[in-house]
């Protein structure tokens, strides 16, 4: 048996119900994200690289509508939040964004689809934000992650380690399409989640779905740096860092 469909999302319930989000069990591997979980706890949308670094270099968001609704999303510089398309379909009036403890009215500017290219962009004003985020300067990846590459997953309120595995766990026909794919399924943060590469500091993409073979969760599947940088309108997107 082989199902897809997105972790948490609303179109398609019956699929997958909302996963919970829980922190892995401890272990010494965990010690270099101490200080990312920690910043979390004290401010949770701001993510430090490690001891070595403390200047944050992630922006967590959580978009909400009607101060009930949310998603989980990410940061863009400048004034650009990105999540999963089928965590906020039909999202077009009273939206707001929640970053570092400021809520700010919010945007859409465009929205994709699950089954094309599950994005959804919505704007801030940028000048409105704290002094603290705007400074940071997060950006895309450009180069494609490797199996085996360690990565950082990142939601509101978690940061959990993961890594990148081969499309080869999936049924041979879904392998070219669905091609950035990470281990950890039930660790790891659901729809609209960042996966980050720790070492070159940058966004590999946004969480979108999870994979079932067999009754079992094989892998999540992101969308890539390189399809957000495509969906990002062309007037905004060399405004993007890309790293």
């Amino acid at each position: 048996m082989f199902s897809a469909g997105g972790d948490g999302g609303r179109r398609w319930p019956e699929l997958y119900p909302v996963m919970p989000i829980r922190a892995p069990a401890k272990s010494n591997k965990w010690r270099p994200l101490a200080l990312c979980l920690a910043m979390i706890l004290i401010n949770p949308p701001m993510i430090s690289a490690g001891a070595k670094t403390p200047d944050p270099w992630i922006v967590a968001a959580k978009i909400m509508r009607n101060e009930q609704e949310s998603a989980t999303a990410i940061y863009l510089k400048p004034g650009l939040v990105v999540t999963a398309a089928h965590l906020t379909v039909g999202w077009t009036a009273d939206l707001s964004v929640h970053i570092a403890g400021t809520v700010l009215p919010a945007n859409l500017v465009k929205e994709g689809e699950f089954e094309e290219v599950d994005l959804s962009l919505f704007s801030v004003d940028d000048p409105k934000l704290p002094e603290r985020v705007a400074r940071i300067q997060a950006s895309l990846c450009q180069a494609p992650p490797w199996p085996g590459d360690p990565v950082i997953v990142v939601d509101y309120t978690n940061a959990t380690r993961s890594h990148i595995v081969a499309p080869q766990v999936l049924p041979f026909g879904f392998r070219a399409k669905f091609r950035t794919l990470i281990g950890d399924v039930a660790s790891t943060g659901n729809s609209g989640s960042g996966v980050f590469d720790p070492n070159r500091k940058c966004l590999l993409g946004i969480m979108s779905r999870k994979f079932v073979v067999g009754g079992k969760d094989v892998a999540k599947y992101f969308v890539p740096a390189s399809e957000i940088r495509e969906f990002i309108p062309i007037e905004r997107r060399d405004q993007v860092l890309i790293n």
